[in-house]
């Protein structure tokens, strides 16, 4: 049976003419076996290679090449041939449980709890995989998973899912762009994870240490002990005047929220909100106006998360739901921020705020939140360092989100 309408949105310029996509059951087109006999209990520090079918959910990508998890051979054992597409038979989600991968090597042991698929000469089994995982197949196979707080799939439910197919030149082709694409995306995420770990460890060591009055890890040239201060002993601690929700407007100043400041610590975005400029005006006679280096800090629900202003265009902010520390020559503004990132500064915050059902950061506790200071060109050095850093991390964060983004688009454009 062949649906001529069945062409995707996207295809390779080499194949953009030619012949629409075959349509069969799976049962039509591979046969079928299952993983034996081993289990996670099994698994030992070395001996023969084995994939588990939990380890689909958290680890591999849809090609398989290499295996981390090892187990000692024991009677009955299936060993993969090299070409066969795997899939979990239980699962905790009907959405999640058709998740396939293609086993490139022969010698894997394959566990219980496996559903062993062998591709027909006409499939590819890395295109079969990533068709069952993200593809039309998936959603067929989701609504076929059997039971409730666990879920199952068996062989005979693939046998009955439809696929679609172009050829096998067109498949290596599709599958080939999805493996480069998973290997960016995979890069990204190391990189992204490695920096951020850098960044945790710096905070750590960068920071002196309770009792200590030097950090563990410090900028050549710097030997004086720094000072414990308060922060209001350093600046002023703000709070903005009220804005009545029927005052917001679609567009205008920008009117920063907690969520606001939330998303933009995190990386994320979320829906804004303005005020006009002639109320940001009026209002900014008696409150004053946020400048570059001031601070924002939330004061409710994820309480302590900072933002800082990063230039002198016109910006208000919600009254009590954030506290506004005022930039001084008192402190580097850089440094400051980093400073309310650290451990030293949640560990204080977890042992003073009023935590009920919401969490509180008030204005006089900000006020008497310690803090240690080195001299203003050392915090400089500091500032730079994270500002420098959390650059890099954003950067790969943005990456990995494009590259994440791009999958996605195209898993819905490439296939039929």
């Amino acid at each position: 049976m062949v649906n001529k309408t069945n062409k995707p949105q996207i295809r390779f310029k080499a194949f953009i003419n030619a012949d629409a996509w075959e349509q069969r059951k799976l049962g039509k087109v591979a046969d079928f076996s299952k993983g034996q006999g081993y289990t996670k209990s099994d698994l030992r520090e070395s001996g023969t290679p084995i994939i588990l079918y939990g380890r689909l959910y958290t680890k591999y990508q849809p090609i398989i090449r290499e295996v981390d998890t090892f187990a000692e051979i024991l009677p009955g054992a299936v060993f993969s041939k090299g070409g066969e597409v795997i899939l979990p038979s239980s699962g905790e989600t009907a959405e999640d449980i058709a998740i396939a991968s293609s086993v490139e090597k022969s010698g894997f042991l394959l566990g219980s709890g496996l559903n062993v698929v062998f591709p027909h000469k006409e499939l590819q089994s890395a295109f079969l995989a990533i068709e069952l995982s993200f593809g039309t197949p998936h959603d067929a196979l989701a609504k076929r998973a059997q039971g409730k707080s666990v879920v199952h799939l068996y062989n005979e439910d693939l046998k009955e899912v439809l696929i679609a197919y172009p050829s096998i030149d067109e498949q290596a082709k599709i599958s080939s762009f999805f493996d480069n694409l998973d290997y960016l995306i995979t890069l990204h995420q190391r990189k992204y994870a490695k920096l951020t770990n850098v960044k945790k460890s710096m905070l750590e060591k960068m920071f002196p240490k309770d009792g200590a009055s030097v950090p563990e890890i410090r900028f050549a040239g710097f030997t004086d002990a720094w000072e414990q201060r308060k922060v209001g002993e350093l600046t002023n601690i703000l709070s903005a005047s009220r804005v009545h929700k029927e005052e917001w407007a679609t567009d205008g100043v920008p009117f920063f929220r907690s969520s606001d400041v939330v998303s933009a610590y995190k990386g994320t975005s979320n829906e804004k909100a303005f005020i006009s400029f002639e109320l940001y005006e009026e209002l900014a006679k008696s409150s004053g106006k946020l400048e570059k280096g001031d601070i924002l800090i939330t004061g409710g629900g994820s309480i302590g998360i900072p933002y800082i202003v990063p230039n002198n265009e016109p910006l208000y902010s919600k009254d009590a739901d954030l506290i506004w520390i005022k930039n001084t020559r008192n402190f580097d503004s850089q440094y400051l921020f980093t400073y309310l990132t650290s451990s030293n500064f949640r560990t204080y915050l977890s042992s003073i705020s009023h935590i009920g059902t919401i969490a509180h950061y008030t204005i006089e506790q900000v006020k008497e939140t310690p803090i240690s200071l080195p001299t203003i060109e050392e915090q400089k050095l500091i500032g730079d360092f994270f500002r420098n850093l959390d650059h890099l991390i954003t950067l790969h964060q943005r990456e990995l989100v494009r590259l994440q983004n791009i999958k996605k688009s195209c898993l819905e454009k490439m296939f039929v």
